[in-house]
This record gives structure tokens, sequence and C-alpha cells, in this order.
């Protein structure tokens, strides 16, 4: 049977990308996105990842399809990068962790509770960035992502025990919607970083299956710079 792995944020690009290239190396690969239709050739569930009801079911439903879920990556987040702290709502702030972090919390639970039972090992891999490394200008953004790192280092610790590795990516520019309304200091931070550009979706989606592969058996609680140097 083919390793499951779901992949949230799946119409994005970075999402695509990774779905492409798990899909190539032979995984069984599963979307989820908010989207009601799928970005590629590969099963696809519509979720809005902040009510975890519906991403209770949704994961249910894709383990009676597919069977055990052994690959995880939480890539979906929400970003507002005209907000100010100033003006920030509680609602955006908690519109943003809902997403950012506790879709991932919960979706990462559900996930290792099925494989403890099971028996098997599993690799999960969370999208963090350099945001939740150095600050941001969104603020919130900033903080749920370093949030996720944390979050990452706890449970590798917590699931290592059973064989289940847990890493985050912690991109910087890519080339993606989102990159495209990243506020102009990141932007001329990628120009100035060691390799002077802004990454492609393939560059994090080659990561993430380094990361969940047989490769990286020793490697986990770690969060992997890929940001050019920046």
């Amino acid at each position: 049977m083919a390793n499951v792995a779901v992949i949230t944020g799946s119409n994005g690009l970075i999402g695509q990308a990774t779905c492409r290239r798990l899909a190539q190396a032979g995984y069984l690969v599963v979307g989820i996105d908010v989207g009601a239709e799928g970005a590629g050739n590969w099963p696809h569930h519509q979720c809005d990842l902040s009510d975890l009801d519906r991403l209770e079911t949704t994961l249910a439903a894709i383990e009676r399809e597919h069977g055990l879920i052994r690959v995880l990556f939480n890539n979906a987040g929400v970003y507002h990068p005209d907000s100010d702290f100033l003006d920030v709502p509680p609602a955006q702030f908690d519109a943003t962790l809902e997403v950012n972090l506790r879709a991932p919390f919960f979706a990462s639970q559900w996930v290792a509770k099925r494989l403890i039972a099971a028996g098997q090992t599993g690799a999960i891999v969370n999208t963090a960035s350099s945001a939740g490394q150095r600050g941001s200008t969104v603020v919130e953004y900033g903080a749920s992502k370093a949030a996720v790192i944390n979050l990452t280092k706890s449970l590798g610790t917590r699931l290592g025990r059973h064989g289940i590795r847990v890493n985050a990516i912690a991109p910087g520019l890519i080339n993606t919607a989102m990159g495209a309304r990243t506020p102009q200091v990141a932007k001329e931070r990628a120009k100035g970083s060691a390799l002077g550009r802004a990454g492609e979706p393939e560059e994090i989606a080659s990561v993430v299956e380094f990361l969940v592969s047989d490769a990286a058996s020793f490697v986990t609680c770690a969060t992997i710079d890929v940001n050019g140097g920046a």
C-alpha cells in the first residue's frame, strides 16, 4: 500500500509543487484546501482549516478512502501584509492563529494518534517562516510562525519515542502570490541575500520531500532555513 501524504494549502504554488514532487516519489498524495476545486491531478478535499470539526471530518474521510496517513505537511497559512500592529482587531489576530497554529496543532494530533494506535512511524512537516525567527512588520503573522517553530520542536520531542519525526521549514521570500504581497523590506532582504534572489516553490518542495523521506531518518525537531542565505 502506498504511503498516504496529506498537504494542506494544496492549491497554492508551494502546495502544488510539493504535491507533484511527492506524487512523483511514489506517495499517494491528497490535497486539502479552502478552494472548492483542486489545482492538480490528485484527490482534493475542500476544508476551512479554522473549522476544527470540518478538519477532523476531512482527515477521517481521507483515511477511510486511502488508508493511514503517514505524512502530513501543514503548509496552509494566512497573511495580512497591510496590517499595522496598532490597528489589528482581535478577529484578524484570531483568524491568523487559527490557520497558522491551531490547525497544524490539531491536524498533527489527529494523525499522530492514529499512527501510534497502528504502531506505525510517520513524518510531519510544518511551514514556519523566516518571519518567525527575526520578527515581522506583520506582527501577528510573525508571532504565529515563531509559535510554529516551538510547536515543531515540542511535538518532535513528544512524538519521537513513537518514531514520528516532526520538522519545519522556514522559507524566506518565495515567488508565490503571498510572496508578491510581502512588504518591500522583505523583498530588499531577498535581493541582499547570499543568493541575491527570491526562491521558487519547487525549491521548497524539494526540502519537504527530503524531510519526509528515509534520507532524513535521523532528523527531527529541526527548522530548516530555505531562504537563500537571507
